[in-house]
């Protein structure tokens, strides 16, 4: 695990020492205001990660191509993983507050992941057509793991977070959009018909 030094000055220190927001002495105090901040950073609007999207486009197209090579090789790609593999990448994923501790050796996405992830859903399937479900899916999950890692995250990481976040949980969003654009379609093949109102003899 890397170490960081940093020079403080001496109300810098201070300042540090008597934060109540967070717990723990030295460095660990420093570690939980990383954390804290982490899960109290903004959450962007729509707008600003339908331009992200844009922007970061060739990145994304990568990495979601890097997603549908593992199941090319495997319809369950996490069946195939070590026990390390998956306790690295959950730890990873809990350090940016992309997952949380549900229990003993359970996780779940965590509330701003998960909220996050139905808005930009939406967005990518109303903006995109053609685009089927679950790649939507997986471009949602993709596009967060970026923003919530900032960049620090290996496109192995963000290959295998996706997968595991949306196998474990999202893609069940995923099949409700699927069932409701179907529904759509199915609804305008079949327009209402008007029926003439009678008239009492």
């Amino acid at each position: 695990m890397p170490e960081v030094c940093a020079n403080l000055s001496e109300i810098e220190y201070e300042i540090l020492k008597s934060l109540k927001i967070v717990e723990g002495e030295d460095g660990e105090k420093l570690k939980n205001l990383l954390r804290y901040y982490i899960s109290t950073t903004p959450e962007l609007k729509s707008s600003e990660y339908a331009l992200k999207r844009v922007e970061n486009k060739n990145e994304i197209e990568e990495n979601l191509q890097n997603v549908w090579d593992a199941y090319e090789i495997t319809d369950y790609p996490t069946e195939n993983w070590s026990a390390d593999r998956i306790n690295k990448l959950t730890s990873d994923l809990i350090e940016i507050n992309a997952l949380m501790k549900a229990g003993e050796g359970q996780f779940i996405p965590s509330n701003k992941f998960r909220t996050l992830f139905k808005m930009l859903l939406h967005d990518i399937v109303t903006e995109n057509r053609d685009i089927d479900e679950y790649s939507a899916a997986c471009v949602a999950s993709i596009q967060l793991l970026m923003e919530f890692g900032a960049g620090s995250l290996s496109r192995e990481a963000i290959r295998d977070g996706t997968i595991f976040i949306n196998e474990g949980w999202m893609f069940d969003y995923a099949t409700e959009v699927k069932k409701a654009r179907e529904f759509m379609k199915s609804k305008k093949l079949f327009p209402k018909i008007k029926i003439p109102k009678t008239v009492p003899v």
